[in-house]
């Protein structure tokens, strides 16, 4: 009878060693490639071509360069476009954080609202005052509008040099891991990109606009009444 091992292509190939990154590469074995051609008999064929651009090279114009050059027979594909699933996850992740961090927020204008009608209360003699004197009622708001967005934007920025320095710190030391579940990293990978925190100042600004504009609004209704206190 024919041995079945006669239908194999065996060689021999000594590790140099082993390395753990990740499931999914830890169950790969690199080969060189003159080895892995050999054994699965394939001396011209190419199954795929890995392009490294240098710092500041536009992805996007080289891609559709090569994918009008080569045409439909071949796909080209950039790094997220290789792992679409993993960065889709990071992505919804990150607007999720984002999107509780707004709601939060979104709490936190009561905290304005009740810490501006404690002012207006604090300040009533005074506001007594400027009313008997031709304030109207509209220059009083502003005062507490402007009140209010001061608070708001010192604490937003207060807030964002914090995550700052937080960014910095895990970026330099690492403080949270990923654990030991074999990531390629071991310390949780943060970015720091201007955009987010456009992003963070703008939600905050409008919120805060809000916020400040309906406190100042009902604490100011009746500032009329309080001439009745000089």
């Amino acid at each position: 009878p024919l041995n079945p091992a006669e239908g194999f292509i065996l060689k021999t190939i000594h590790p140099i060693g082993v390395f753990k990154i990740q499931r999914e590469y830890d169950e790969s074995v690199l080969v060189p490639l003159r080895f892995a051609r050999e054994l699965l008999e394939e001396e011209k064929n190419i199954s795929a071509i890995e392009i490294y651009l240098k710092p500041g090279a536009s992805v996007s114009n080289l891609q559709e360069y090569i994918e009008e050059k080569l045409g439909k027979k071949y796909i080209v594909k950039n790094r997220i476009q290789q792992d679409e699933q993993l960065y889709k996850t990071m992505n919804v992740e990150r607007w999720f954080i984002f999107v509780m961090l707004t709601f939060v927020l979104s709490i936190a204008i009561f905290n304005i609202i009740g810490t501006l009608t404690m002012l207006v209360i604090d300040k009533k003699k005074d506001i007594a005052i400027l009313t008997s004197i031709g304030a109207s009622t509209s220059l009083i708001r502003k005062i507490f509008f402007i009140e209010g967005m001061m608070i708001s934007l010192i604490g937003c920025f207060a807030g964002m040099l914090v995550g700052l320095g937080f960014c910095l710190i895990q970026q330099q030391y690492g403080l949270i891991s990923m654990g030991q579940n074999g990531f390629i990293t071991d310390a949780y990978p943060v970015s720091l990109k201007l955009r987010d925190f456009i992003l963070v100042f703008l939600t905050v600004s409008t919120i805060s606009m809000i916020a400040s504009a309906i406190s100042s609004r009902l604490s100011v209704n009746r500032v009329y009444d309080l001439r009745e206190d000089l």
